[in-house]
């Protein structure tokens, strides 16, 4: 079994990861990455880089908070402020590949053309993977490998509405991918598309220096700063508690809590979509610039003409320099057949996102293949322990017919959600669901005799990744006393002495507050409701 090769396309944060769960279960690992050094979109670059998907720009600044984003056996330093600069985290990426030895199994510079089912896959499971030096056409190289672990991320290729006009409008137009700093829209009139977190981090960004911006949302938005009260990190509410209660109760909480700093139906980001059925623009500056008319905000594009845009209101901007759409992107897997790995979501027939339902052998599998509300890499790292496990005999997926009915329920349940088939996931939900399937998931009557305290936070408290390295397999020793210390960590870099050392009095007595509010959440909820 310890034998088995496994090639690993890309080496961004779910390609680093995927060759570290390789590793751990005896596997070996062999990773191509097109370009010169890992990171994938966080590596930032000036120019787009050939075949390059999504990337930086120079203001980024993370959406999640440092121990919900963080790997679940490799914490960012003490010392880390809680939101992180892109190169902060590209730094991470690098001393988590320095940490676990990972870097002598990545290929640089060393492009996937085609991967492939061997003759005998259907006995052996393996896979043809042919390569060419990035750059060069010819030279192609073929490889046999026991499975393939597919790392070429979801933001692959971006996207641009076709708008009625476009190719007539005189003015500057790109894509977010290619937007790296303001300055070239100083003294300009700009139109940004989208309702996402790149869409306000573009508007605000251009705000300081354009003439006018325009912020286009075909449905409204709903718009969270990064800081919830008392300046803790607002994905500190993605918790267990919050996510087993019925949904109309926690869309209560996101739209109080957006509109307490933003009153949407003043600004015009009205949603007609219930948070949890939306996309959600994190931001901090973006409400200050619409309450200086720095940005107006304007409903769905309909027409284009040489210097002016339309909107679907009938309102026009006239005079129009630049318009840039932040709206995401597509899938792509050039080197696959659409057969085997389609590039649209509504063909997308993956087992819990992750392995394609119709192989006779599961020796394929897909991660990073969605977008969540909330950090991205501890989703990424348990799909790839899953992944590895299955590919050992270790972990079984249930028969064909049983993986296709789960995915037409999941595909059903994406329509009800979005109007269409979106491959957005609830975080917490979609988190556990995988590691019940390592046998990670913390379980709060597991941990209750061994840890009370423990038991508590990981029910009660921020859905932290350590969690999942408390119970199963490959275990962190650290794990538990990290857990416990999360959360002051969070705001470690700002905090005196004294204020630390009351730290684990507050931590206990506002759980037992948030105990004894949900307990009367649900009595009034089974009394009234």
């Amino acid at each position: 079994m310890g034998s088995k090769r496994v090639a690993i396309i890309g080496a961004g944060v779910s390609g680093l990861t995927s060759i570290k769960a390789c590793l751990e279960e005896g596997l070996q690992p062999v990773c191509f990455e097109q370009h010169d050094d890992l990171g994938g979109v966080w590596y930032y670059s000036d120019d787009v880089r050939p075949n390059q998907g999504a990337a930086m720009y120079r203001s980024l600044i993370t959406n999640s908070s440092k121990e919900m984003m963080s790997f679940s056996d490799f914490p960012f330093p003490k010392d880390t402020p809680p939101y992180l600069p892109y190169h902060r985290v590209y730094t991470y990426l690098q001393d988590y590949a320095q940490h676990f030895s990972l870097k002598k199994h990545i290929r640089f510079g060393t492009q996937v053309s085609r991967i492939q089912k061997t003759e005998d896959f259907d006995e052996t499971g393996r896979w043809e993977v042919r390569t060419v030096q990035t750059g060069h056409g010819d030279g192609e190289q073929t490889e046999i490998f026991d499975a393939v672990m597919v790392c070429n991320g979801v933001f692959a290729r971006p996207y641009v509405p076709d708008v009625p006009g476009l190719s007539d409008f005189a003015g500057v137009t790109m894509h977010s991918q290619e937007y790296r700093t303001a300055q070239q829209f100083t003294g300009k009139k700009v139109v940004v598309v989208g309702a996402g977190n790149s869409a306000g981090d573009v508007a605000a960004e251009i705000a300081q220096v354009a003439s006018q911006v325009y912020l286009s949302l075909r449905d409204g938005a709903w718009v969270l700063p990064r800081l919830a009260q008392a300046g803790m990190p607002r994905d500190m509410m993605l918790r267990r508690v919050l996510m087993n209660m019925p949904e109309f109760i926690v869309n209560k909480i996101i739209k109080g809590e957006a509109n307490a700093r933003v009153c949407h139906d003043n600004y015009g980001l009205t949603c007609p979509a219930e948070p949890l059925k939306h996309s959600v623009m994190a931001n901090d500056e973006i409400g200050y610039r619409f309450a200086t008319g720095q940005v107006v905000t304007k409903p769905q594009l309909s027409r284009f003409t040489q210097h002016a845009a339309r909107f679907a209101d009938g309102s026009t901007v006239d005079g129009l320099d630049a318009v840039v759409f932040a709206t995401g992107f597509n899938l792509a897997f050039k080197f696959s057949d659409e057969s085997l790995l389609p590039s649209k979501a509504d063909d997308v027939n993956l087992y819990k996102l992750v392995f394609p339902a119709e192989l006779t052998k599961p020796t394929l599998s897909v991660i990073g293949c969605l977008s969540t509300i909330g950090a991205h890499p501890p989703i990424y790292e348990l799909q790839a322990r899953w992944a590895v496990r299955v590919f050992l005999g270790l972990n079984k997926l249930p028969d064909k017919e049983t993986m296709l009915n789960r995915i037409r329920s999941d595909k059903l349940e994406l329509k009800q959600r979005f109007g269409h088939v979106k491959l957005q996931m609830l975080n917490v939900p979609y988190r556990d669901d995988i590691a019940e399937e390592i046998g990670v998931k913390p379980s709060f009557w597991r941990l209750l005799p061994r840890d009370p305290k423990l038991a508590f936070l990981c029910y009660f408290g921020p859905a932290f990744s350590v969690q999942y390295r408390l119970l199963g397999p490959h275990p962190w020793s650290g794990a538990a006393d990290h857990a416990k210390s999360a959360l002051a960590n969070t705001l470690y870099p700002f905090r005196s002495p004294a204020l630390d050392k009351e730290q684990p009095f507050l931590s206990l007595a506002k759980i037992m507050k948030f105990v004894l509010l949900l307990g009367v959440l649900v009595v009034v909820f089974n009394r009234f409701m």
